[in-house]
């Protein structure tokens, strides 16, 4: 049984707390999201360019994620006994099973980006 316990991520010393999502782009190089912190608009630039599955969906229409873990201090995060990771198990009929894949979210004000990679994406300082 499936419970989503988000913790946080953080892939740098450099990126904490609240962020803002600029820009999403899939391309032939990855899934690319440019981000930016709410309090010293340091832009970062995370690319995972292997990846499983993403989705991404207004902060609105996830108020029960919301409802049951009372908001986020910080933007980033991993999932574990991740149901979206159970669903895309039944999904594929077990073509990932036993894989390493890490469920991570990107929750914001504006967005909710959710991200299956078997590798851990890398992190660019922009500007």
């Amino acid at each position: 049984m499936s419970s989503n316990i988000y913790s946080t991520w953080q892939p740098t010393s450099d990126l904490t707390g609240r962020v803002i999502v600029d820009k999403v782009e899939d391309t032939d190089e990855g899934l690319a999201i440019y981000i930016r912190q709410s309090k010293t608009e340091k832009k970062f630039k995370i690319l995972f360019d292997s990846y499983v599955a993403y989705r991404n969906m207004d902060e609105s229409y996830r108020a029960r994620t919301f409802s049951e873990h009372g908001g986020f201090e910080n933007s980033l995060n991993t999932v574990t006994s991740s149901s979206w990771l159970e669903w895309m198990h039944a999904e594929s009929q077990g073509y990932y099973q036993g894989e390493d894949i890490i469920h991570y979210s990107v929750i914001t004000d504006a967005d909710c980006i959710d991200i299956l990679s078997e590798f851990e994406p890398e992190i660019q300082i922009l500007e």
